[in-house]
C-alpha cells in the first residue's frame, strides 16, 4: 500500500439513483461528520450530480470501471485505485445479491484485511432442485449459483443487512453464518413536506394541481413491478382516471417497456420523469406512494414518503406493513393482480380519511424516534468500525 492511511474505503457500483444510493450518501455524510478519514470509490452513472462536494474527511473518486464481468483492464484500474491509500477496512455496498463478480471480491479480499458487505436487497430464493438445469436433480446452473453463494460467504468478514425481516431469507438462501442488522433510516429533518416545491414539481412535469397524484419511486427493474401500477390505472373508471395521475420516478432497463405499455393501453395520465435530483419536491407533489415490488428488504421510499406526509398503498414486502400499521397511512395489498390494485386505488380515491390529530402526532413522534438516521447511522458506523 502507498499514500495516506485512511480508516475506511466505501465501494459501490450504481447505474441508477434510488434508496441504496441515498442511504450510502447519508452514511458517507455521517462518516464525514464524525471526522473519520475515508475514501468513497464509485463506478457507474447513478451518483452523477448527487455526490456532495463539501466532504472534509472523505476523498471521492469516480472509477471508470465496473464490478461485474471484469476484464484485465478493469482489474488493473481497480488495482491502481486501491493502491492510492493505505486502508485496511473496506465496506462494499451491494444493491442486489448477485451484483458483483467473484473476481472483484477476490480483488477486495487481496487488498483489505477487513472486508464488510452491506446487502440492501434480499437474496434470490433457491429454486427447487428438480426444476434446475439439464442434469436431473442437480444441474449446472444450480451448482454455479451455489458455488457463488458459498464464495460470497467465505470471502467476507462481516455481513450487514438492513432489516430484521430479511434475516430469515438470508439464513435460508445464503451461506452467511451470522449477520448484523442495521435498520434503514432517513434524515428526518430533511424529509418535511414542502408544498411550494411540490407545486413547482407538478408544474415542471405537466401535472395539474387538482388531481390526486400517485407515485412509483425506484430503479426501473423487473422486481419493482411498476407495470402493475400502469395496468391498474388502465382498469379504473373513466371518472377516476380524470381525478388522478401516476408519476414514475427512476431510470433502468424496464423504462422503455413500461412506456410502451402505457402507450399501448392508452393511459394518458402516466408521466415518466426519469431520475430526480430533488426527491423532496417529488414526494411533496404526490399524495400517495405505490409500492408494487415483489421483493424489498427495507424500502427507503416508504420512509421518505411517510415523513413527507404521503399515504402508501403497498404490496406485502419488507418493512412496508410495519410502517403502514404504525402510521395508519395506507393499505397492504396482498396480490400483484392489476385488478386488485385497481380496486384499492378506487377505494383510496373515494375514501375521506379522517385522522385523530393527537394520535397522529404520537405516531409521528414514534416514527422519528425509530427511523431517524441519528440513531440508525450511529449503530451502522459502530458495527462497521468495531474490531472483528
Amino acid at each position: 500500500m502507498t499514500g495516506e492511511s485512511l480508516d475506511l474505503a466505501i465501494i459501490i457500483q450504481s447505474d441508477a439513483y434510488g434508496g441504496t444510493e441515498r442511504h450510502t450518501l447519508d452514511f458517507a455524510s455521517h462518516i464525514d461528520g464524525k471526522g473519520l478519514q475515508a475514501e468513497f470509490l464509485y463506478c457507474g452513472e447513478g451518483f452523477n450530480g448527487h455526490v456532495p462536494k463539501s466532504y472534509s474527511s472523505i476523498k471521492v473518486s469516480k472509477i471508470n470501471s465496473k464490478v461485474q464481468n471484469l476484464t484485465l483492464k478493469d482489474i488493473k484500474i481497480w488495482h491502481k485505485n486501491f493502491k492510492k491509500h493505505n486502508v485496511k477496512r473496506a465496506l462494499f455496498v451491494k444493491p442486489s445479491y448477485f451484483s458483483v463478480d467473484l473476481k472483484f471480491l477476490l480483488l477486495l479480499r487481496y487488498f483489505y484485511e477487513d472486508l464488510i458487505v452491506i446487502e440492501h436487497s434480499l437474496p434470490p430464493r433457491r429454486p427447487p432442485l428438480t426444476r434446475i438445469g439439464f442434469v436431473p436433480k442437480i444441474g449446472y446452473w444450480r451448482l454455479k449459483n451455489e458455488f457463488l453463494r458459498y464464495c460470497f460467504a467465505k470471502l467476507v468478514d462481516k455481513v450487514i443487512i438492513v432489516s430484521e425481516l430479511a434475516r430469515k431469507e438470508f439464513s435460508e438462501n445464503t451461506y452467511y453464518k451470522d449477520v448484523s442488522v442495521c435498520g434503514n433510516g432517513i434524515n428526518i429533518d430533511s424529509w418535511v413536506r414542502d408544498t411550494g416545491k411540490g407545486n413547482e414539481f407538478r408544474s415542471k412535469v405537466g401535472i395539474n394541481s387538482d388531481v390526486h397524484l400517485f407515485g412509483c419511486v425506484g430503479n426501473l427493474f423487473t422486481v419493482k413491478s411498476f407495470h402493475v401500477a400502469i395496468l391498474a390505472l388502465g382498469l379504473i373508471s373513466e371518472k377516476n382516471k380524470k381525478r388522478c395521475a401516476l408519476c414514475i420516478i427512476g431510470v433502468g432497463p424496464e423504462g422503455d417497456r413500461l412506456k410502451e405499455l402505457a402507450e399501448k393501453l392508452g393511459v394518458e395520465n402516466v408521466v415518466f420523469v426519469g431520475k430526480q435530483i430533488d426527491m423532496l419536491a417529488a414526494y411533496s407533489a404526490m399524495q400517495t406512494l405505490l409500492i408494487t415490488s415483489t421483493s424489498e428488504s427495507a424500502s427507503l421510499a416508504v420512509l421518505e414518503a411517510t415523513a413527507c406526509g404521503c399515504d402508501v398503498l403497498s404490496s406485502d414486502v419488507g418493512i412496508c406493513a410495519e410502517v403502514i400499521k404504525e402510521m395508519n397511512n395506507g393499505v397492504i395489498i396482498k396480490s400483484h393482480d392489476p385488478e386488485a390494485w385497481a380496486e384499492a386505488i378506487e377505494v383510496h380515491l373515494d375514501e375521506n380519511r379522517c385522522k385523530d390529530e393527537a394520535l397522529q402526532l404520537s405516531r409521528e413522534s414514534r416514527f422519528k424516534q425509530k427511523y431517524d438516521t441519528k440513531k440508525t447511522m450511529s449503530k451502522l458506523i459502530n458495527t462497521i468500525m468495531e474490531k472483528g
